[in-house]
Parts: structure tokens; C-alpha cells; sequence
């Protein structure tokens, strides 16, 4: 009878065991997804690599570039009057100011700004420090 006992012991341990697995692993819960959240995958594709311009080193500064501002999505990026280059802006007070001239006296389109150059994901992107309003630079007609 003992062996039979045993048997029936380790049998109804198993499946206690068993049964508190299924259990916990069912009551884990879901993160719940937020509403209007879209899962976006961490990696770039590399097509988009290949057609950027040449990046400028991290913490490099600048003084006096002309440009002008526009809004992208929920984004502001600027562009160089020299040679368009596109800079996204990071948010600071210094962009809200900008942001809020502009959009009081919208004939207000070129500024003399400083800052320096930050990096992310491969992309140059631009920490303003100082923002002047500036008028529209002559181009130069050889």
C-alpha cells in the first residue's frame, strides 16, 4: 500500500504545482495599450540613412545663423537661409518664445539664432540658446 500512497502523493502534488501555475500565469495582467497609442518600432529603416546630409559632431555651437521656422506635425524645425538645411528644434523656453512671436506677428519669418547641435538616431538636432528677430538677409547677385 505504501507504494500506491506515494504514487498518489507525487500524482496529487504535480498537479497542485500545476494548477497554481495555470492560475498565477492567468491573473497576469495585460499592459493596458493607451487609446490613440501607435506601436512604432525602435529601429529606422536604413533607406532613410542614406539620404541625409552629413552630421555635425554633438555639442558643437554656433552663433548667428540666419533661419526661419516652420511647424511639422507637433514638431518646429528650422531651416538655414544659407543653404536650407533642415534642423529639427529640441523644446526649450527659448523655442516657446520664438514660437509665440511668430505666432502673434507672423510677418515675422527670419531670426539670428545661436545654440549648439545635439545628436539622436543618426539625425542632427538643434538646442537654441538665443533667438533674435532678424531682417531677411540680401542674397548676394554676383
Amino acid at each position: 500500500m505504501s507504494r500506491i500512497a506515494l504514487v498518489l502523493s507525487v500524482t496529487v502534488f504535480v498537479s497542485f504545482v500545476l494548477l497554481g501555475s495555470f492560475i498565477v500565469w492567468g491573473q497576469r495582467l495585460e499592459v493596458p495599450k493607451q487609446p490613440n497609442q501607435d506601436m512604432k518600432p525602435i529601429a529606422t529603416t536604413t533607406a532613410n540613412r542614406g539620404s541625409r546630409t552629413q552630421r555635425i559632431r554633438e555639442g558643437t555651437k554656433f552663433k548667428d545663423m540666419y533661419v526661419y521656422f516652420r511647424q511639422t506635425g507637433d514638431r518646429s524645425v528650422l531651416y538655414t537661409v544659407e543653404n536650407h538645411q533642415r534642423f529639427t528644434c529640441l523644446e526649450n523656453l527659448e523655442l516657446e518664445r520664438v514660437l509665440k512671436v511668430i505666432q502673434d506677428k507672423p510677418d515675422r519669418d527670419h531670426w539670428k539664432i545661436e545654440g549648439e547641435f545635439t545628436e539622436f538616431r543618426g539625425e542632427n538636432l538643434i538646442l537654441l540658446r538665443r533667438a533674435v528677430i532678424a531682417e531677411a538677409p540680401m542674397k548676394n547677385t554676383p
